[in-house]
């Protein structure tokens, strides 16, 4: 038991490991835009704690699903390591594909704690989480984790509480890091939105059967003020709320079971939440519900999870959603929305803008208004030669998740850099696509998978690329689940110094 009890301990610091590896960076313009080449050497190797066998324990964090970075530049990670094909003192560890396996392990490897904290130089400094599973006797009991199950997005908010969610069961939970990693395993959270294991749905689970079958899209209600369904992402807002008037709405991706952002609001500081207001349905085309960047504008792909999948605030005030399914990110106001009543069960908005990341470039209007729409690569070629051909003839594209570069991702609206990039991980093609935000059109890559065969497995290049973060001094992070298993950091160089962090400050939002 010893053994387990130390895996969830922090604050270990390790030596260097020099990684065999190329260096990629952007085609970009070295007069305008920022490029960026792989940091191989980070992070540096994981704890491996000695157990009372006397045998190293290396942790092993299987699928990085989220990553997100605090005001002291920490990069978190919620992985799923813990969620299934490792057993642990005689329990199966869960029911999702992350799990650590032969191809990622030895045979004395051990599940990481569910988030681990490094620091800006790789070194692991927390690592905390309560994957505690209900007896292995019970039917589907990996599901039953403490945490939102099938980790997901995380975010660390302007108070540095950290928020996780899942697509696998219907709540987010908020933490205080610091209290988190002296609990280790024990650690709970300060503030849950949702029920766990009940979910928004039209068919709730039968009397005695696993509630979490209730949470998937086939069982979409999108109307609840109390209960989510599958939500991946989170984000929350400094600002004050521009209908409650008072700072700390959190903002809601309810897009794998629902398809739907939700935004709930505080009054006492973040100490509680109620349900404020939502928008967003299931796209249908003549009748028949859809995927297809032809949906009208406001609705989200119907089926295959992430209808949405991010949820992100910039400092030009708007929510950027990231609509994966139709591989397209939809900028709405801050305002938007309504609440859910029986006459108007799911309120709509007309987005400001739809960048699609794509072959197409159009959208039908939704109730009469007329969105510009635009294909990201019209220009792409301009940039990273042959890569409109190759990448949308022969390819698909998902847009899964977005930042913005440069950024101080704590303070979301009041972030007081340019945000001039969008940082876009695209999960269809294996690659993080660079766009400027001012015109909508991808300038450069993070990779080469997409515009090249995919070499493999080397330092930067991408195998399921799922969230990306961005620290305040331009470094870039980018997650990758499934196959890819680890998350890379991509540093400004060249005259990426020169455009980054500090010439943000002048252009952006300064309050």
């Amino acid at each position: 038991m010893r053994a387990r009890q130390l895996a969830f301990v922090g604050g270990a610091v390790l030596g260097l490991l020099a990684i065999c590896g190329w260096h990629t960076g952007v085609w970009a313009d070295n007069n305008q835009q920022p490029a960026f080449q792989v940091d191989p050497d980070w992070p540096k190797p994981l704890p491996a704690p000695v157990g009372n066998d006397g045998i190293a324990h290396p942790w092993v964090q299987g699928e990085v699903a989220g990553s997100c970075v605090d005001m002291h530049d920490n990069v978190y990670t919620f992985n799923r390591g813990w969620e299934v094909g490792a057993t642990v003192n005689g329990t199966l560890q869960g029911n999702e594909s992350g799990a650590i396996n032969g191809n990622d392990a030895t045979a004395s490897a051990i599940p990481s704690p569910p988030i681990v904290a490094f620091d800006r130089d790789g070194n692991t400094v927390a690592g905390w989480g309560n994957p505690a599973l209900y007896p292995a006797t019970q039917v589907d009991g990996g599901y039953a984790s403490y945490l939102p199950h099938g980790a997901h997005g995380c975010y660390v908010d302007y108070q540095g509480y950290i928020w996780v969610g899942g697509n696998g069961d219907g709540i987010v939970q908020k933490y205080n890091p610091s209290v988190a990693a002296q609990m280790g395993a024990a650690a709970t959270f300060v503030t849950q939105i949702g029920t766990k294991g009940t979910c928004d749905t039209t068919a709730p689970p039968a009397s005695g059967a696993n509630p979490f079958t209730s949470c998937n899209e086939t069982n979409d209600a999108n109307t609840s003020h109390t209960l989510l369904n599958e939500p991946p992402d989170i984000a929350v807002d400094p600002l004050a709320d521009p209908v409650t008037h008072t700072p700390g709405s959190v903002y809601i991706a309810d897009g794998y079971g629902n398809h739907r952002v939700v935004v709930y609001t505080t009054a006492d500081g973040g100490k509680t939440y109620q349900y404020n207001r939502q928008w967003g349905t299931t796209c249908m085309i003549g009748g028949v519900a859809t995927n297809s960047q032809a949906c009208p504008a406001g609705t989200f792909g119907a089926t295959g999870g992430g209808h949405p999948h991010c949820v992100v605030l910039g400092n030009d005030g708007n929510v950027y959603v990231c609509d994966r399914p139709n591989s397209r990110i939809q900028v709405f106001d801050r305002s938007c929305g309504a609440p859910s009543t029986t006459a108007t069960p799911q309120p709509l908005c007309a987005p400001k803008k739809i960048i699609n990341i794509g072959l197409n470039a159009g959208q039908t209007p939704l109730t009469g208004s007329v969105v510009v729409g635009n294909n990201a690569f019209q220009n792409a070629d301009e940039a990273i030669p042959g890569a409109q051909e190759a990448i949308l003839a022969s390819l698909t594209t998902r847009a899964c998740d977005i930042d913005f570069w440069p950024n101080d991702d704590y303070l979301a609206t009041r972030s007081p850099t340019s945000q001039k990039i969008i940082v876009d991980v695209d999960l269809g093609n294996d690659n993080t696509w660079l766009i400027d935000r001012a015109t909508s059109m991808v300038f450069g890559a993070l990779g080469v998978c997409g515009i090249l065969p995919c070499p493999g497995h080397n330092a930067g290049h991408f195998a399921f690329g799922h969230t990306t973060a961005v620290d305040s001094q331009g470094d870039i992070y980018v997650a990758e689940t499934i196959t890819g298993r680890r998350v890379q950091k991509f540093v400004p160089v060249q005259n990426g110094n020169q455009n980054g962090h500090q010439n943000g400050n002048q252009n952006g939002n300064q309050q």
